[in-house]
C-alpha cells in the first residue's frame, strides 16, 4: 500500500508539471487554427473520427484546450486515455513515431525518469510508434469524418 502511495504521489507531480507548462508553451506555440469546435465535432458521422473525439473529451467533461485540440484527436485515434500515465503513453508514441515536440520530449523524460515502474508500457508504446505510420503528416482536419477504425487501421494502430 505505502508503495502505491508513493507512486500516487509521483503521478500527481508530474500531472502538476504538465498542466503548469501547458499556459507557458501557448507563449511559444503558434499551430495552425483548428476549423472545427467540440460542438461541430458532435455532429460528424457516428464512428468518425471527429464525433468519437467529441465522445472522448465528453465522457471525461473536458473541452478542447486551446492550441491541442490536434493533440486531443491524437489522444482519440491513437487510444490513450487523459491520465499521466496515458499523457506519457501517448508522449513515448509520438517519440517512436517521430512525430513529438519538443516539450513532449521534455514531458516524456521527466514523467519516466519519475515513475520508472512504466518503463517496460512506455518502451511498449515506443515501439509501437516506430511501426506506425508518421502521424505528423496526417491532415487531421480532412480525416475527422473518416471513420475511427478504418483510420487505425490504415496508420498501422
Amino acid at each position: 500500500m505505502a508503495n502505491k502511495k508513493k507512486i500516487n504521489i509521483r503521478a500527481t507531480v508530474v500531472a502538476w508539471m504538465i498542466n503548469k507548462s501547458v499556459p507557458l508553451l501557448n507563449l511559444f506555440r503558434r499551430p495552425t487554427p483548428f476549423p472545427y469546435t467540440l460542438n461541430q465535432l458532435r455532429d460528424f458521422p457516428k464512428q468518425s473520427l471527429g464525433a468519437e473525439t467529441a465522445a472522448f473529451l465528453d465522457k471525461r467533461n473536458f473541452n478542447f484546450l486551446p492550441q491541442y485540440e490536434t493533440h486531443d484527436v491524437f489522444h482519440t485515434l491513437l487510444g490513450y486515455g487523459t491520465t499521466t500515465t496515458g499523457e506519457l503513453r501517448l508522449q513515448a508514441f509520438m517519440w517512436g513515431n517521430k512525430s513529438s515536440s519538443i516539450a513532449g520530449r521534455i514531458l516524456f523524460i521527466i514523467g519516466s525518469l519519475t515513475l520508472p515502474e512504466l518503463w517496460s508500457q512506455l518502451r511498449d508504446d515506443f515501439q509501437r510508434g516506430r511501426r506506425a505510420q508518421k502521424v505528423a503528416d496526417l491532415n487531421i482536419p480532412i480525416l475527422l469524418d473518416k471513420n475511427i477504425n478504418g483510420l487505425r487501421s490504415e496508420v498501422g494502430v
